[in-house]
């Protein structure tokens, strides 16, 4: 970092939003995944200084790693090649919501419950729903095109985008998509950054697609004997005709972290559990509920909400379980899956079977309606021999997914965790267009390099 460029930033930002003293670099240096200091840490406010800073690093040729919340779980946004951190959490404006047109502009900083309960309060709804909602942001949420428990129903964040500025490597600005439900005029843009993990450019707003508030909820927790007649529930439940909302597999150890850690009690006998909630309203909860009943004819217990308290007591389960997990472990590694939902309980198996080959402790919790699946493993990284372990597990594990016609990450990305697989996922002809897209919008490299295996 030269005086040169020190000036020239503090110029644009000013001192106080260019961070350089070891404790500020050290709080953006990590995720849950991985951890990489940076040499500088800029915290721009609009999109016109986002573009200034990218121009001037691009002329320094200074690596950029775009930084939301930080709760990546596979190193995202991590600076594994040092140089510069571009946190965004100061672009946190929420600048329109109509109710005619069903949309809100927001900055990326917004963190992403908060714009749901803004949205809410004028009675509508932004369904992407992140367990980490409470603290991601919307920025990272498109990064990543991040889904979450209500993607079985309402889909994922790419569903949602109407329209996206983003920052070029160099500096240009691009304004992409719109205000509009529909718009078929050149190519989609913003679906190319939705999901490119900051390799391509830098989010800076989104106007983003709305619905009418749903009904209130019901939620039911029904638990089961084994992981694999839970998963077949799953299935049924779809073949049933049924649309949850929401349908969140957790087995019995991470019911146990639970109750451990918050007090909550379940059914002893239980070794799976299953979060299934409907937003179609009172009139429909009797045909629903017969008709879950009849998909969870295995079932061994069902618990239906009756209250507010209820159902936030059943979210407990299902929201609380992975800091409960942390409290209990040294280290938690979470990967991220997804297969045909017909192929659940069959993925949920050769899980199972490659983790207890390699001796690992796994918990496994899915966002089951639309086959996303989340095995975490506790072990101790420090152990060369766990170490060891964990690796050729995961490496088993990727090549039994994609036997099974899954995918290397539903929600995660890829990161760092999965960038030495993304190969065996993709075929040789895509591999060849995203590098030579990544060369044509960023030639020096600057962006979020060292991610994905771009």
């Amino acid at each position: 970092m030269t005086p040169a460029l020190m000036a020239d930033l503090t110029t644009i930002l000013g001192e106080e939003r260019c961070l350089t003293a070891p404790e500020d670099r050290m709080a953006y240096s990590y995720d849950m995944f991985a951890r990489g200091l940076p040499d500088l840490v800029v915290l721009p406010e609009n999109t016109q200084e986002v573009s200034s800073v990218l121009a001037m690093a691009g002329q320094y040729r200074i690596p950029v790693t775009p930084r939301g919340a930080g709760t990546s779980l596979t190193g995202g946004p991590v600076p594994v090649k040092g140089g510069m951190v571009m946190a965004m959490t100061r672009m946190n404006r929420i600048l329109e919501i109509s109710v005619t047109d069903r949309l809100v502009r927001t900055q990326p900083g917004v963190v992403t419950a908060d714009l749901q309960a803004r949205v809410a309060a004028r009675g509508l709804c932004y369904p992407p729903n992140p367990t980490s909602a409470d603290y991601c942001t919307i920025g990272g949420n498109i990064a990543t095109n991040a889904g979450g428990a209500s993607g079985v129903k309402y889909g994922v964040i790419a569903d949602y985008i109407l329209g996206l500025t983003v920052v070029l490597a160099d500096g240009r600005i691009l304004k992409t998509g719109g205000s509009c439900i529909k718009s078929v005029s050149g190519f989609d843009f913003k679906r190319a950054f939705c999901g490119s993990e900051g390799l391509l450019g830098v989010i800076t707003e989104a106007c983003l697609r709305l619905i009418p508030a749903p009904a209130v909820p019901r939620t039911n927790l029904v638990y089961f004997s084994t992981m694999e007649t839970a998963a077949d529930a799953v299935a049924a439940i779809i073949e049933n005709g049924l649309t949850p909302s929401t349908m969140e597999l957790m087995d019995d150890r991470f019911l146990a972290a639970v109750s451990r850690v918050y007090g909550l009690t379940f059914s002893d006998d239980a070794k799976a559990a299953l979060l299934v909630e409907f937003d179609d309203g009172p009139d429909r909860w009797p045909d629903q509920e017969k008709r879950l009943k009849s998909a969870c004819s295995r079932a061994i217990h069902l618990k239906s909400a009756r209250t507010d308290q209820d159902r936030a007591q059943l979210w407990q389960a299902r929201k609380g379980g992975t800091a409960a997990l942390v409290r209990n472990a040294g280290f938690l590694q979470t990967l991220d899956f997804a297969v045909p939902v017909s192929c659940i309980a069959r993925g949920i198996r050769g899980l199972q079977e490659i983790a207890s080959d390699h001796e690992l402790e796994m918990v496994l919790i899915a966002h089951a309606g639309d086959g996303n699946l989340h095995p975490m493993f506790i072990y101790d990284p420090n152990d060369p021999l766990q170490k060891q372990a964990f690796a050729s597990a995961e490496k088993q594990m990727c090549r039994f997914v994609l036997s099974i016609s899954g995918t290397l990450s539903g929600e995660h990305g890829i990161g760092i965790e999965k960038s030495g697989y993304l190969d065996d996922e993709l075929s040789p002809v895509e591999i060849s267009l995203g590098r030579e897209l990544k060369q044509l919008l960023d030639p020096a490299g600057i962006l979020n390099p060292g991610k994905c295996g771009w």
